[in-house]
């Protein structure tokens, strides 16, 4: 997996990525909006994760401009507001998830997966193909009766 992950606070960007690295998960960080709106533009991500509150234009506006760009790349907004305004008002600029701040790593990486595996057009975790079962979530493989690590 991909990720984009779009987050002016270094401590908090920094912790996300090394979370999601110990989870095998590949991340670009971009510290302010136009930033990643580039990386979005030139590079293919399976999910962007989006903080509202970046030092040069807001997350709605980074939103909104990947949305008419037809960037249709999953947003997973992540923000310290709770209110239900700030909620609805990035779902309907196109997010396609919402977390508060604080948040639980593995709560965040379930979340990507979910995400991922419903954009790319399963809903189950475990794929199958052929005499081969991928599982996801298990980061397995299974062939012929023989289970082995699977690196996802």
């Amino acid at each position: 997996m991909k990720v984009l992950l779009i987050e002016d606070e270094y401590v908090t960007s920094h912790s996300i990525a090394l979370a999601l690295r110990n989870e095998d998960i590949y991340v670009d960080i971009a510290a302010e909006g136009e930033e990643g709106i580039g990386f979005a533009r030139h590079f293919d991500y399976d999910v962007v994760i989006l903080d509202l509150n970046l030092p040069d234009m807001s997350g709605f506006e980074v939103l909104r401009t990947l949305r008419r760009a037809n960037i249709d790349t999953p947003v997973i907004v992540l923000s310290g507001s709770v209110t239900i305004d700030s909620k609805v008002k990035a779902l309907n600029h196109g997010a396609d998830d919402y977390m508060t701040k604080p948040f639980s790593n593995e709560e965040l990486v379930g979340r990507l997966r979910a995400l991922v595996r419903r954009s790319k057009g399963y809903s189950d975790s475990r794929i199958s193909f052929g005499p081969m079962t991928l599982d996801l979530v298990a980061k397995t493989v299974e062939t012929e009766g023989q289970i082995g690590r699977a690196h996802v």
